[in-house]
């Protein structure tokens, strides 16, 4: 059902993208520019957690992302830095809708990109960034251990697409982003173990796992188009977020789907 609506969202973006393909190009990343991008985004979320119930629950997620990128100072104008912080916010009801959940996630990264001009209108950007992670889940149902924390820190591959085009005479863009992580460590109790156990009676062997695809397949992707409204560019897209582990007798999953609005700003850095 989750890879259905992902497909889906691509086929709603196609559209917006196929139109800019046949628009003008506009200036690039100048030295000095800072661009800020916010979005909020509503979409549904699919979470399972072993450690809390042996079920999957559903329900609506709501999230706020925050974006910042310049040009880095050495690289020759080919690298860019880049910033991203993410939240989400969850209220989900089991198969039965006998029991809720509440579930949160908090990322930050940053890190660089190395990107390819092939001409105007595209650029290209490949890197990596090192994210840290936290969150947790409440379930309404449980009894010794009714809630689950999460914090880990992994280091991200990561690649973006940009077109750059006109829109009545006005700087836009249509951009595809996809992050998605290679190594890093995660907190997490083992099968059975309580946090009165971790916390109280120290008992804190095994609870830090490294994760990588193998057992943490996760990845992050964005699909936004940039439009042109005022002084800045009104943003619009859906963003994919999908969160993965299974280690320590534990499964975990969170898939999120949204749709995005925002706002972008391009900020000229004054220096003394």
């Amino acid at each position: 059902m989750m890879f259905r609506r992902f497909y889906s969202f691509l086929l709603f973006f196609a559209p917006v993208l196929s139109v800019a393909l046949f628009a003008q190009s506009a200036p690039f990343e100048e030295k000095g520019v800072s661009e800020h991008q916010w979005t909020w985004g509503i979409g549904g979320a699919n979470v399972l957690d072993t450690y809390l119930s042996p079920l999957e629950y559903v329900g609506p997620d709501f999230a706020v992302t925050h974006r910042t990128e310049r040009l880095a100072r050495w690289g020759k104008g080919n690298v860019t830095t880049h910033a991203f912080y993410s939240a989400h916010f969850a209220y989900l009801h089991s198969p039965t809708d006998d029991a809720k959940e509440l579930d949160s996630e908090l990322t930050a990264s940053g890190g660089w990109l190395y990107n390819f001009h092939p001409s105007s209108h595209w650029r290209f950007g490949v890197g990596g960034l090192m994210e840290l992670t936290t969150g947790f889940t409440y379930n309404t149902r449980g009894t010794n251990n009714p809630a689950q924390g999460r914090l880990g820190t992994s280091l991200l591959a990561s690649v973006l697409a940009e077109y750059h085009f006109k829109l009545k005479k006005r700087d836009a863009l249509a951009r595809l982003t996809l992050d998605a992580p290679m190594l890093g460590v995660q907190f997490s109790p083992e099968y059975g173990q309580s946090y009165y156990e971790i916390f109280s009676l120290g008992h804190t062997s095994g609870i830090l796992h490294f994760t990588h695809p193998g057992n943490a397949p996760t990845c992050r992707l964005a699909a936004t188009v940039q439009l042109p409204l005022a002084g800045a560019r009104i943003t619009l897209g859906y963003a994919g977020d999908v969160r993965q582990f299974d280690s320590a007798g534990l499964k975990r999953h969170a898939w999120r789907n949204c749709f995005l609005i925002g706002y972008t700003r391009q900020l000229k850095l004054l220096r003394k």
